[in-house]
Order: C-alpha cells, then structure tokens, then sequence
C-alpha cells in the first residue's frame, strides 16, 4: 500500500513526467500513476481506495513543472508550492546515482522561514518521519547507504530549495526544487 501518490496535472511534457519519476524514486513507498482525463473526484477516491495519506499532483507550464498540490483523501489541498524551477536527478548527477529505496531523515537550516516549517513539515507528517534542524547535511556513512536526507533550505529572497542527499556521504542526488511561493489552506486535517 503506497503512503503517496504522485501524478500530474493532464498533459503533462516529458520533462514532467521525468520529474515525477524522479520524485517517486526519492519518497519512499510513493506510486506513480497517470491521471488521464480524472477529476479531482475521481482522484480523491483514488486516494481512498489505495489506501495513500496524500497525492501530489505536480502541474505543468510551458513544458516545466510549475507547481506541487498535496491533495488528502478528503478532497482538500493541505499545500500548494509554486516552483521556480526544476533540476532533474540527471542534470544533478549526470553519471546516475545510487538507487535510493527509503529516507535517513528530513531536515532544515536553524530558524527556518514559515514557508520552510511548512513544507518540510508536510512532507516529514506524509512520510512519518521527524523533522531535524541541522546546518548542513552530515553524511552518516554505511547506516545511509542506499538512503537519502531531503533538505528544506532557505535562500536569499525569500526563496526555498528542496533537494535530496545521499545519506552515506551527502552527495546531491536531486531532483532539485526552487520553491518561489507557499500556499496554505488554514482548514487542513489530514
């Protein structure tokens, strides 16, 4: 049973779709599968019947990822991010990088902005994992091995990166996030 889904807004370009798998290869227990023409009814009982706490619905303009909605099982956005722009794993990493199959942790910089608390909160609630403060990535060797550590961290301008480490010597294994704007729903319950 997956803990997400991950999808795309409809018509999505290959570049999105490429996005999405990246995204899927990062979040642990996380299910790719294509909306087609559905609804958000229709993906709301999606949601329901896999059994998944949430969907990200990745959407699309002029072929780039453009924003990420995470939907609930009960029809509501928690969260929308509005991205800036997107680095694939393979512009990260063009020699490829290890296979991830599970997350180390999640962590953010001392005193995060709202918009950082916000999104590395959701994701670390999704993925049932806890929410660290550290400075920087610190690889933590043969324990990480095959794991990664998402990162939330803020940036001049009010800007957010979201990115993925190598948890066995923190080597940037992307994808890569540049978050521009946060959109809250103040009535989310999971």
């Amino acid at each position: 049973m997956p803990s997400l889904l991950i999808t795309t807004s409809r018509r999505p370009s290959n570049r999105v779709r490429t996005f999405v798998r990246d995204l899927m290869t990062i979040l642990p227990d996380s299910e790719r599968f294509n909306r087609g023409g559905m609804s958000l009814e229709e993906l709301t009982a999606r949601i329901g019947q896999s059994g998944a706490r949430a969907a990200l619905i990745v959407g699309t303009s002029r072929g780039n990822p453009q924003q990420i909605q995470f939907v609930f099982p009960a029809g509501h956005s928690a969260l929308s991010i509005l991205i800036e722009s997107a680095v694939l794993r393979r512009e990260v990493l063009p020699s490829g990088g290890p296979r991830i199959n599970g997350v180390f942790g999640i962590t953010v910089n001392p005193s995060p902005t709202d918009n950082a608390q916000d999104v590395a909160g959701m994701v670390a609630e999704l993925l049932e994992l806890p929410l660290l403060v550290s400075q920087k990535v610190d690889p933590v060797g043969e324990g990480g091995l095959n794991r990664a550590i998402i990162r939330f961290q803020d940036v001049v301008g009010g800007k957010l990166i979201w990115t993925h480490y190598h948890a066995y010597d923190g080597t940037e294994i992307g994808p890569r996030i540049r978050i521009f704007s946060v959109r809250r729903n103040p009535n989310h319950e999971p």
